[in-house]
């Protein structure tokens, strides 16, 4: 029996929240048809991989290696669905964070998953990374909002984006997986594009499995989640992370601001 393997492992930033919602949402509809893992059910592997993504090294990549075979030896062997894991951490922390320029370390994490994912199925396992990206300069400002939302970045956005400069492209890290991860396939579409799809970004990725079956009509589109309110906001949050304000009250500001937010744009 050939088992359909797809892996949607990123991008940050570039609709997964919206994905994985919908999968959820879901939930009833797909899984007669289909197997779908979501970040809860291999949180030691994504751990394993954000860890790798910030100390490349030998040691830490063996983890990832390891946390890849504890997580595929949970999946039934007989059951001939298809199985779909989702989650953008399996490429490592967000850049931004960390030192972090690119996804420098996804390649070799793929890599890791494939041999896991191989060993379990077999030779004849159909595997296929699925990465979802976006046009560069509006991808760097969704990741410099989220990185000023949950963290305590001080830098405004242009500073921000000029470190940027040299780091090599969502494209370029996406060659290096393929090359990593051969004979798998590594296939993407940029969100862009795959909003105006009927089912939205999920849609790209139910291309990939069989499910003859699956009645796409019949599940539930949510609206686009993790959106940057165009309220202005940012400038405030900025502020706050550039005040000498403890982190608690900071963190407590912000919540409050991005509840006032929510009301105005609901």
């Amino acid at each position: 029996m050939t088992t359909q393997i797809v892996i949607h492992a990123g991008f940050h930033k570039t609709g997964t929240t919206s994905v994985q919602s919908m999968l959820r949402e879901n939930a009833s509809v797909l899984s007669p048809h289909l197997r779908v893992f979501l970040k809860d059910a291999f949180d030691d592997l994504t751990n394993k991989a954000r860890a790798f993504s910030i100390d490349p090294r030998e040691r830490t990549l063996e983890q990832v290696a390891t946390a890849a075979t504890a997580f595929f030896e949970t999946i039934d062997t007989s059951d001939p669905r298809p199985i779909l894991m989702a989650s953008e951490d399996l490429s490592g922390h967000m850049p931004g964070r960390h030192g972090l320029e690119c996804y420098d370390s996804a390649g070799l994490v793929m890599k890791c998953i494939a041999d896991a994912a191989i060993a379990r199925f077999g030779v004849t396992a159909d595997l296929a990374f699925f990465f979802s990206t976006r046009d560069r300069d509006t991808w760097l400002r969704s990741t410099w909002w989220q990185n000023l939302r949950s963290t305590r970045l001080t830098d405004d956005f242009a500073t921000y984006s000029a470190q940027f400069d040299e780091a090599r492209s969502l494209e370029d890290i996406l060659i290096e997986v393929s090359n990593d991860v051969a004979p798998a396939r590594v296939t993407s579409q940029r969100l862009e594009v795959s909003t105006d799809l009927p089912v939205g970004p999920l849609d790209p990725i139910l291309s990939l499995l069989d499910l003859p079956d699956l009645k796409r009509e019949t599940l539930r589109v949510l609206p686009p989640e993790n959106v940057q309110p165009d309220l202005g906001i940012d400038a405030v949050f900025l502020a706050l992370n550039q005040s000498g304000l403890p982190e608690k009250d900071v963190q407590d500001a912000k919540r409050y601001v991005r509840k006032m937010a929510r009301r105005n744009t609901d």
